[in-house]
């Protein structure tokens, strides 16, 4: 893979926009060999009895997302007997309709050493070049796995009914194959359809897109990938030798006229493929409403022309595509947001900025999180909004078991975690190595006669014991105790609050500019995202008339900060007085009036506090 991307973060620029919108190889320490092939798990189903009635499966896998055959994959492999359900004809799943061509593991330094936390049917599936693959041969690849598996059935072309549930407990999915209704029944069901099919059918609570923070009809924008053929990849690759090279590819791209206002070329990727065939990633389209099929469709039609228009650019302005031609786009968008599922537990931002250690997680991962949903279109591709970065953190067995049956699991993006939390939990790698766990977990409870829901609540030797079982059949789980650098801060807790609703970016190098100082519209621009978002019932266009003439990029000072708070709370003041009045009247906490006075400029660690103290005021 060729990435011409740019992740950079302007600190200037932050300031003015800040607000803007192969199984694992494991030793003999780990364990013997019957643990590692799940013989030893075999041994053990084979003395059990499958249910008496129904099809005879342990584990009713939904969908064929990789997410849904790691899960599959590894149950079989314990020894279950694993039924597959897709309304697909074959495995290829949003790999093969969004021409998904790279994916890349996620690392993490633990104790000192790089770590991949992403081995164990991952590598199995993708392999362990770096990230790029033929998405047909991922195909292919994944149906010769699921043929050579005895104990997986794969019901292709099948639609999913209805759900019988008795208490807390799904007894059965009814599917429509061949022309006949057929009753689905098992212990234990895993959801890992794109969308949720089963978790819809089973009411499971949900939310769209990121109205968990009160911002309706957001959702992360939405990637069209495509293939060109007759590229000269040898040529490609001395571009990507010399710096000088790639800096020429980036100013011409910019010359680029773009077709519609809500695409956004960004991070641009050249994936090799066999032939002379490669695939284009970073096309985006921005603001588009996941939940509305027309401008869906819309969407998917701009984008289309979009990347016709992209290769006719690259054909005129770079020598390795002279000869190029536009040969395929995707069936669909890849979707990375749409339905977020509840679970026992939702992951937050602050778990992920935190570096949290969940005594029951089942995968770790690295990813930052990102709120490009909230980045226009328009904004420079070399622009990004990055809430911030994690060392390693894990996620706990208790995000993958739905609310309110105690046997259905979800993988995926769509599982319990909060909307901006999803954009480093519920990436590709990492759901690929929760489905694994999941599959796991059928298998561990299957054998010790509880559910999922059950295990999580397990004495802590017993769950310690589930946790080795996972290691050995590769999944890393590590102990690790990582401090976010800006935990002893003053202002981290503001910083916080305001990362769980996006309204900060403190980029891959967790910096928020704490002493940076702060134009008036950083304080007034946060104070009413924050409004409209933590506490949209307070917001009023009168509300918004008295500050919004502040919204200027003159040097915030003590006094203005104070006459923008006095003006958010509706307090009468004398001109040239906001700043004595408001501590007169106590409104401003003495650790925010110890850091300026009426005349000195303001830094942004007061912004972010001095923010959240007014609107938690303006809420009481």
């Amino acid at each position: 893979m060729f990435n011409f991307g740019v992740i950079a973060m302007d600190r200037k620029r932050i300031i003015r926009n800040i607000t803007a919108g192969a199984l694992f190889f494991l030793t003999l320490w780990f364990g013997i060999l019957p643990i590692i092939t799940g013989k030893e798990f075999e041994q053990r189903v084979s003395k059990t009895k499958l249910p008496s009635d129904g099809n005879g499966y342990t584990i009713a896998v939904f969908g064929t997302e990789p997410e849904g055959i790691a899960a599959a994959i590894s149950a079989a492999r314990m020894g279950l007997k694993t039924l597959i359900v897709t309304q697909d004809s074959d495995p290829g799943s949003y790999i093969k309709s969004a021409i998904i061509a790279y994916t890349y593991p996620d690392f993490a330094v633990i104790n000192g050493k790089k770590t991949n936390l992403n081995t164990g049917i991952y590598t199995e599936l993708f392999g362990d070049t770096g990230g790029n693959f033929s998405y047909r041969d991922y195909m292919l690849s994944v149906e010769q796995i699921l043929k050579d598996e005895t104990n997986i059935t794969v019901w292709y072309d099948t639609a999913v009914l209805s759900v019988e549930t008795d208490n807390n407990l799904v007894k059965s999915v009814t599917v429509y194959r061949n022309g006949e209704t057929v009753k689905v029944e098992a212990p234990y069901f895993i959801d890992a359809t794109e969308n949720g099919d089963v978790l819809e059918l089973c009411n499971v609570p949900y939310f769209l897109g990121s109205e968990d923070i009160n911002v309706p009809n957001a959702f992360m924008p939405v990637m069209f990938n495509f293939v060109i053929s007759n590229v000269s990849w040898d040529d490609i690759q001395n571009i990507a030798k010399l710096s000088q090279n790639l800096e020429d590819f980036r100013t011409v791209l910019r010359q680029y006229e773009k077709y519609s206002n809500k695409t956004r070329i960004s991070n641009l990727s050249i994936i090799g493929q066999p032939g002379d065939d490669v695939v284009i990633s970073g096309i985006r389209m921005h603001q588009v409403n996941i939940d509305d099929g027309e401008m869906l469709r819309e969407a998917f039609s701009d984008a289309l022309t979009e990347a016709k228009m992209l290769t006719a650019f690259l054909k005129t302005a770079f020598v390795p595509f002279e000869n190029c031609t536009f040969k395929t786009g995707p069936s669909g968008f890849f979707i990375p947001e749409y339905r977020h599922f509840e679970g026992r537990y939702r992951l937050t931002v602050e778990d992920i900025l935190e570096n949290r250690n969940f005594s029951t997680k089942i995968v770790m991962s690295s990813g930052p999180v990102d709120a490009e949903k909230f980045i226009s279109a328009e904004v420079s591709e070399d622009y990004t909004y990055i809430i911030g970065n994690p060392v390693v953190y894990s996620i706990p067995l208790e995000c993958f078991i739905s609310k309110n049956y105690d046997n259905l699991m979800m993988a995926g993006k769509k599982a319990s975690f909060s909307s901006l939390a999803a954009t480093s939990a519920g990436r590709i790698p990492v759901s690929i190595t929760a489905g694994q766990a999941l599959g796991i977990t059928a298998a561990y409870c299957w054998l010790n006669d509880m559910t999922p829901a059950e295990l999580c609540q397990a004495e802590k030797k017993v769950f310690e014991d589930f946790q080795k079982l996972l290691k050995r059949s590769g999944i890393m789980l590590a102990d690790f105790d990582e401090k976010n650098p800006n935990e002893d801060h003053w202002a981290w807790p503001a910083v916080k609050e305001l990362a769980r609703y996006g309204l900060v970016a403190g980029g891959m190098e967790n910096d928020y500019l704490f002493d940076v100082e702060a134009y008036q519209e950083n304080l007034v621009t946060l104070i009413l995202n924050l409004i409209v978002k933590a506490a949209p019932e307070k917001y009023s266009l009168k509300l918004d008339g008295r500050i919004r003439p502040y919204s200027t990029d003159n040097m915030l000072t003590g006094e203005k900060a104070c006459e923008i708070v006095l003006k958010t709370l509706d307090i009468q003041f004398e001109p040239g007085n906001a700043y004595l009045t408001a501590k007169e009247k106590e409104l401003i906490p003495d650790v925010i009036l110890q850091k300026f006075t009426a005349d000195s400029p303001v830094t942004m660690d007061c912004v972010y506090v001095l923010t959240g103290h007014t609107v938690d005021m303006l809420k009481q």
